[in-house]
């Protein structure tokens, strides 16, 4: 089963000793029992691989209705690349190694081309990310969108949150799930501020922060 998928990953028979990428996907399938609609390769001879699975998933459990159906894109390959630890360390129960998780309604190409550039920028550019975290942007990175900072949290959904745990990288370092969201220039004066990323989640239970990402949404501040 998937076998066809598997060997499309990282070439070579299905039969094979599993590569890195291909017991990732492993993980996914059995987390979300299921396997991915579509999956968009990176360049066979890119320097960092990073591909992307895109799961369909219905959002909101037992409807039917085509408004409440999307994506959850994942990536496979950012931990490949651990990302270097803060000066102080890594804060307990968090992790050198990430893919990120975007739940998205529709599989625009610009989607596809900003999660994989942000999926191989801490390794480049050598900096831990993790929940809370920002990458500010010099402009909007989505055309179709004002928002312009990318803001990453741990998945609120557990089955996304525990999709990768199991697996492990270089040095024994587990893998942790990070979803990518968007927040606007004065939410991310916010979350700078001290206490400011309890302030802003507030604001997002508070507006009945879509699980979803919404390009339209309005700052909550």
């Amino acid at each position: 089963m998937f076998a066809k998928l598997k060997k499309a990953l990282m070439g070579g028979t299905a039969d094979a000793t599993p590569t890195r990428a291909q017991v990732r996907l492993q993980a996914m399938l059995d987390a979300l029992e299921d396997e991915p609609e579509q999956t968009f390769l990176d360049s066979a001879d890119a320097e960092h691989r990073v591909d992307i699975h895109a799961f369909g998933r219905n959002f909101v459990e037992g409807s039917e209705s085509a408004d409440d159906e999307g994506y959850v894109l994942v990536t496979n390959g950012m931990s490949d690349r651990l990302m270097p630890a803060p000066p102080a360390g890594v804060p307990e129960g968090m992790t050198r190694a990430a893919e990120l998780v975007w739940y998205v309604r529709d599989l625009n190409p610009e989607y596809i081309s900003n999660l994989r550039w942000l999926a191989k920028l801490p390794a480049f550019d050598r900096f831990f990310l993790a929940s809370g975290h920002r990458v500010p942007m010099p402009e909007p990175p989505l055309s179709f969108c004002g928002l312009q900072t990318f803001f990453f949290l741990t998945p609120i959904y557990g089955p996304d949150a525990r999709m990768l745990s199991g697996v492990t990288v270089d040095e024994g370092e587990a893998i942790a799930t990070l979803t990518v969201n968007l927040i606007s220039e004065a939410e991310y004066a916010l979350v700078k501020r001290e206490d400011g990323l309890g302030e802003l989640l507030d604001l997002f239970d508070a507006n009945d922060h879509p699980m979803v990402f919404d390009p339209q949404r309005i700052s909550y501040v």
